[in-house]
């Protein structure tokens, strides 16, 4: 299926995979996106994905071998211990959010660093490559990576398609979901592996600084059109796989990291949206309030 899709783009095959490679990163990103930005947890996914460098280097560490799925499978593993530090030390520590994540943002970079600089200076040839998780390569993708993030991607969007109406109401009133009596703690635990799927699919591409953007642009762009979540969620995802597969065009041909080129167009989009929006961008506001103002003067 992949391989035939690969075949009929008009691009080398390496171009081929990295397009669509890209572009399913993009998606998973802007259809779990919605979760970080509506609950106001957009640095909790930053966090996170800074945690995962420090996931891959001990996966590293371990086995000794860059095998994409152990790395990844690091990465999630310290993704998630990120993720319960920070609600940890909100809960537990008594600290403001802004706090936590900023306490475990600097530390978990601070230890993904030390690690990966260490790793480097330690002569075995077959770390090189992982500190491309700071800031993203498409270079090494292959058609496994392609079908590794659509399987689990795929189990994200199953999801948060049967547990729509939790999400939803955990994202615009929570205290719904406790009256309805499910547990606040189980739709936080699901919505923060939510996340950290994103997070981990994507920070092979993007790179753990860069991803926070990846999951926030898109839904902005797109919550500049629609205000109802049911249409939110595929449009920021098509949003970030247009952006996505545009970006790993661009990048291959100009030779330019695939990541920073994704991300800059996702930003631009999202302030194209905020700007020329036709109901809420800034230009439109700006119309109604001097047709406001003029009916006021005639009356």
């Amino acid at each position: 299926m992949i391989e035939t899709v690969l075949s009929g783009l008009p691009l080398a095959y390496p171009d081929a995979v990295v397009v669509v490679g890209t572009a399913v990163v993009g998606l998973i990103a802007g259809v779990l996106g919605p979760l970080s930005v509506l609950r106001r947890r957009s640095m909790f996914g930053d966090a996170m994905s800074h945690g995962t460098l420090a996931g891959v280097a001990v996966a590293f560490l371990v086995t000794g071998a860059k095998v994409p799925e152990v790395l990844l499978l690091g990465a999630t593993v310290s993704a998630a211990l990120a993720a319960f530090a920070m609600i940890a030390l909100e809960r537990v520590g008594r600290l403001r959010p802004d706090a936590a994540i900023g306490v475990v943002l600097s530390v978990s970079l601070s230890l993904g660093i030390v690690l990966l600089t260490h790793l480097a200076s330690s002569g075995n040839s077959g770390q090189a490559g992982l500190t491309t998780y700071l800031l993203g390569q498409t270079a090494g993708m292959s058609e496994r990576d392609i079908e590794i993030a659509l399987a689990l991607g795929a189990v994200g969007c199953v999801i948060v398609a049967l547990g729509f109406r939790l999400l939803r109401s955990a994202a615009f009133d929570p205290g719904f979901t406790a009256v309805a009596g499910v547990p606040t703690w189980l739709v936080d635990v699901v919505s923060t592996g939510l996340l950290a799927l994103a997070v981990v699919l994507g920070v092979r591409t993007v790179g753990a600084i860069l991803m926070v953007a990846l999951l926030v642009a898109p839904v902005v762009a797109a919550r500049q059109v629609t205000k109802r979540l049911g249409a939110l969620v595929p449009l920021s995802g098509a949003i970030g796989a247009a952006c996505g597969a545009v970006g790993g065009v661009l990048s291959g041909r100009a030779e330019l990291p695939a990541g920073p080129v994704i991300v800059l167009l996702a930003t631009g989009v999202a302030l194209l949206s905020v700007l020329f929006a036709p109901r809420r961008g800034v230009l439109a506001r700006l119309r109604r309030g001097r047709s406001g103002t003029r009916s006021e003067r005639v009356s």
